[in-house]
């Protein structure tokens, strides 16, 4: 059978315990979100939707920005359909009824390696002579030296771009100098990079997907799982903070960072009490379980970043953010002041 009609089955015996589940078209689905629980005050709001990325169907909610791939979401609403799924799907074929033991084999799809050493055309941002434009810019920053080894220049941004993702840039004329934030997983390998632009662009950040399975998500070689872990929005925020990752847009599930419990990770929004988007995605990570950092009044400064750049040594910041830790009731009444400001 072919791939697409196991997963079509397979969503349609998941469907009776998906909330508001629909079938928009051929290869688009349409229900609430199983991980968030969607709207809490509006029972007919759904948000979460399996679509189709290369031959494989991707979940995404559009609440909680929780992704997932189909197996990953099978498993999560129904382990015990999820391993009928696994055998239907990627065994070579089901197996005999005997009155011995049932011999199964399994053929898995072979996964490509997206090694890190893709990068190995480019230089590091610390490998860059002194006076070189990537390095002064970084500089500016203020980004510590000891981070400089994660970045890296690449002085044909669309060109590298293209050996990762060939259709996606068929009409660009004009090449471009851009910052390489490359996202590796704790296997060392190279999952998605950003190319941050210089100066002035339309597109500050292009972000391009290696590994379309996996979580976007910056900074999963170096966290130490042992210790609390930080998750900001963005991967130069990350760099002054100890122990962090960034979601880049991303959402961010105990899953995709090793299993963690909600008691391990703290969120770490941008400082916009007037953003209703970070508003609710404040509240949706409280209502998760999960402890966020709510900056006190006196930081006028929109991130992490900017709070360097304006003055406030690293030192300064990991105890701001220490001392503004909050979760559960209290966390719902921090921001509630928060948004006022």
């Amino acid at each position: 059978m072919p791939y697409d009609y196991i997963d079509t089955k397979y969503l349609n015996l998941l469907s009776s315990q998906l909330e508001q589940f629909k079938r928009k078209n051929d290869t688009l689905w349409n229900f609430r979100c199983p991980y968030c629980g969607d709207s809490q005050t509006n029972k007919n709001k759904a948000r979460g939707y399996v679509f189709q990325i290369e031959g494989n169907h991707i979940f995404k909610c559009h609440n909680c920005g929780q992704g997932a791939s189909l197996p990953n979401l099978i498993k999560h609403v129904n382990p015990q359909l999820h391993k009928q799924f696994v055998l239907e799907k990627f065994s070579d074929k089901k197996p005999k009824e005997t009155t011995g033991k049932t011999k199964t084999e399994f053929r898995f799809k072979k996964k490509p390696a997206y090694q890190k050493t893709a990068l190995k055309d480019l230089k590091k941002i610390s490998q860059l002579r002194p006076d070189h434009k990537a390095r002064l810019w970084v500089e500016k920053r203020l980004i510590p030296n000891s981070k400089h080894y994660k970045l890296y220049y690449a002085p044909k941004f669309y060109e590298f771009a293209q050996k990762f993702a060939p259709d996606k840039y068929p009409n660009i004329k004009k090449d471009e100098p851009r910052l390489i934030i490359p996202f590796v997983d704790a296997n060392g390998e190279l999952i998605a990079f950003q190319g941050r632009a210089f100066g002035k662009s339309d597109l500050r950040y292009i972000t391009v997907k290696v590994n379309p399975e996996a979580p976007k998500i910056f900074g999963l070689d170096t966290i130490d799982r042992t210790k609390t872990v930080y998750v900001v929005e963005g991967p130069i925020d990350s760099l002054f903070v100890d122990n962090a990752c960034a979601m880049a847009g991303s959402g961010i599930s105990n899953e995709s960072l090793g299993k963690l419990g909600t008691e391990d990770i703290v969120f770490i929004f941008d400082n916009e009490p007037r953003n209703k988007e970070i508003v609710s995605l404040i509240e949706n990570r409280i209502t998760a379980g999960y402890a966020v950092v709510i900056f006190p009044d006196y930081i006028e400064e929109k991130d992490i970043n900017d709070m360097v750049l304006g003055g406030r040594d690293i030192e300064e910041i990991q105890s701001i953010i220490s001392n503004n830790v909050f979760k559960g009731l209290n966390a719902k009444m921090r921001l509630s002041e928060w948004r006022k400001i």
